[in-house]
């Protein structure tokens, strides 16, 4: 098993934003201001909405900073973006951290 996209899964998971962003995309639909028109963006988040969330939360990031954690997460496939016109929609790719389940699972049966 490849395990060089499972250490950069690891590096992403290691910072607690982006731990709190994935529970966000995972549990807090209703928290949400903005919704998506398409079933495909069904459940995303746009980033206005995190960065209301996390600041809501107590948590001090600026939209440059939100931004990079997005980019990192979404190059990792952790995430992934849907566009509608306008507005970004972020979602959780479960896949991503099934790999990581896997690996682990392989790590421990070996």
């Amino acid at each position: 098993m490849k395990n060089t996209h499972v250490t950069d899964i690891f590096k992403v998971l290691q910072d607690p934003i982006r731990i709190r962003i994935i529970e966000m995309l995972r549990f807090d639909q209703e928290r949400r201001e903005f919704f998506p028109d398409s079933s495909e963006a069904e459940g995303g988040f746009c980033p206005m909405d995190i960065l209301t969330i996390l600041q809501e939360e107590g948590v001090h990031i600026s939209n440059t900073k939100l931004s990079y954690h997005l980019k990192e997460m979404k190059n990792t496939h952790v995430i992934y973006l849907v566009k509608e016109g306008k507005r970004n929609f972020y979602l959780f790719n479960k896949d991503s951290l099934e790999m990581i389940q896997a690996w682990i699972n392989f790590i421990l049966k070996g």
